[in-house]
């Protein structure tokens, strides 16, 4: 396959062979000198049909990154895991301090930044019905499309959305994924019965403590794969070959790599593994199967980096980064498998406090859930800027459909776009609401959240026998105390009454329902209506 793609195209243009390198496994490995100043990606002013590059990862915290998401905050960066790549991305383009996830959870998210739509109007938070209308929505690259027509569009990675990728408008993809695409329980792979119960002899043998208190049953995770972990490579190669065949087409192109890592479960090359198991433990982060997983996705970072400088298309490309939500707090049982698929080993984490210094983390609305990593490299990006603008997934819809030349005024949208705060001409955007709306309302306890200025207010909809008058709201200072270790409902009352108010009226337009309702029947029946 690569001999044909080389032979085609080697009359065309000689640099192709820069690109062909990159598929070549032994090259996967990202080679930048971090202490190099000409290593920033050199831009010009002159931006025409640009080519946009969004990044999405499962599940990466705020802070699961070795630069400082907000450098005024010290712990805002790990002291224990290694990011260069995603440092240089930094490094080079804008990063956002308070960059948001549209929700705590991945497929609402998801969901909410195809569509440029707030969760609480989604199939997660009300009538599964909404499945049927999907097909009739502006999605991101139809709105790329309507533009400008010449775009070439691609996803590769987990899916996780209520539509077909086709029905989206994607003209290359790999079908409907989910978790499972990205998992090693899977049953040509491991048989996930045995693998616990295997696993949970060891863990009785050693004596292994459980300080967590977790489920014996909890899944267990972790094996080597020196070819391909949880998919990261495949899905960047994809993504290269596309990028390569629409540069020969003289096509610009959007990609999305929306990668299963770090989510569970752990896989890595074994190199990465060994790697941080020989390093010194950090005060909150100290997961070797993390950080070898992390550092695996951060060479494929890399390696997009390399290939759009070396193919000489930085001048005219923009990549945005961002994970889905905040990291989780906790990871449960681990086991250690060799290449072979034989455990080896088998414990459970020791500490809890994953996402600290931010409270709590993925499935809850405090920062730790929401707060994500959020950064956009390109053409006329000020390098090594920090902003303290909030922003958030819903963003990035309007953000795309402005850099591909789009003019008109989009309907029926959340977020705003990015593009006059990205290119340092305005520190404002203009949404249909001056609030950020947060939305969960399923099987898990459903909740809402707003964020107006320095102001976030949380509000439970379930009763909860821990606390006393719930359902319950809290109200916090995000920018005095973005810890949130302050509850300011009981000193700022007249506050805490206006934004639930605004929250009430933002989510009655949305159509949000607030009691908790069930979801597997309409996962059911998204999988059967897109497959039909």
């Amino acid at each position: 396959m690569l001999n044909n793609f080389f032979e085609k195209h080697i009359n065309e243009m000689k640099s192709i062979y820069i690109s062909v390198i990159f598929l070549i496994p032994a090259f996967l490995v990202s080679c930048i000198d971090l202490n190099s100043k000409n290593n920033k990606l050199k831009v010009s002013k002159n931006v025409k049909s640009p080519n946009i590059i969004f990044i999405l990862t499962d599940d990466q915290g705020w802070n699961h990154v070795s630069h400082h998401s907000d450098p005024k905050i010290p712990d805002s960066k790990s002291d224990y895991f290694e990011t260069p790549n995603m440092d240089l991305f930094a490094e080079s383009g804008l990063r956002f301090s308070h960059g948001y996830a549209p929700n705590p959870i991945c497929a609402p998210t998801r969901n909410s930044i195809i569509f440029g739509q707030n969760a609480a109007r989604h199939i997660y938070n009300k009538d599964i019905n909404w499945i049927d209308k999907t097909d009739e929505k502006l999605t991101i690259p139809k709105v790329i499309k309507m533009a400008n027509s010449d775009y070439k569009t691609a996803h590769f990675g987990k899916w996780h959305v209520a539509m077909h990728p086709e029905s989206a408008g994607y003209d290359a993809h790999d079908g409907l994924t989910g978790n499972e695409e990205g998992q090693v329980f899977k049953s040509e792979l491991i048989n996930a019965r045995l693998y616990n119960k295997v696993t949970d002899k060891l863990l009785e043998a050693t004596k292994a403590p459980n300080p967590l208190n977790l489920s014996q049953n909890s899944k267990p995770t972790m094996y080597w794969n020196d070819d391909n972990p949880k998919d990261i490579f495949g899905i960047t190669n994809s993504g290269i070959k596309f990028m390569d065949e629409s540069i020969i087409q003289g096509k610009p192109f959007y990609l999305q790599l929306s990668h299963y890592a770090p989510h569970l479960s752990f896989s890595a090359k074994k190199r990465s593994y060994e790697y941080f198991k020989k390093k010194a433990k950090g005060k909150v982060h100290e997961s070797a199967e993390f950080g070898a997983m992390l550092l695996d996705l951060d060479k494929s970072i890399g390696m997009v980096m390399d290939f759009v400088k070396d193919r000489g298309i930085s001048e005219n490309t923009y990549i945005f980064f961002m994970s889905d939500n905040g990291g989780r707090g906790s990871l449960g049982k681990i086991a250690i498998m060799d290449s072979n698929k034989e455990v080896i080993d088998a414990f459970y984490p020791t500490t809890n406090k994953r996402n600290t210094p931010l409270r709590d983390g993925k499935h809850s609305f405090y920062e730790g859930g929401l707060r994500v990593p959020f950064m956009v490299l390109g053409p006329n990006i000020k390098q090594g800027k920090v902003s303290e603008v909030p922003v958030t997934g819903l963003d990035l819809l309007p953000t795309f459909y402005q850099l591909a030349g789009g003019k008109n005024n989009l309907k029926n949208l959340d977020g705003g776009s990015l593009v006059n705060l990205i290119l340092n001409k305005s520190d404002r955007i203009s949404r249909p609401k001056e609030v950020l709306i947060f939305h969960q309302g399923s099987h898990r306890k459903p909740a809402s959240a707003i964020i107006k200025n320095q102001y976030k207010l949380i509000k439970y909809w379930d009763k909860d026998l821990k606390y006393v008058g719930t359902p319950r709201v809290e109200l916090y200072n995000i920018y005095e105390d973005p810890f949130e270790n302050n509850d300011l409902i009981d000193s700022n009352k007249e506050i805490a009454d206006k934004l639930l108010a605004e929250l009430l009226v933002s989510l009655d337009e949305y159509g949000g329902i607030t009691e908790k309702t069930s979801i597997e029947s309409g996962v059911n029946r998204v999988l059967s209506a897109v497959s039909n």
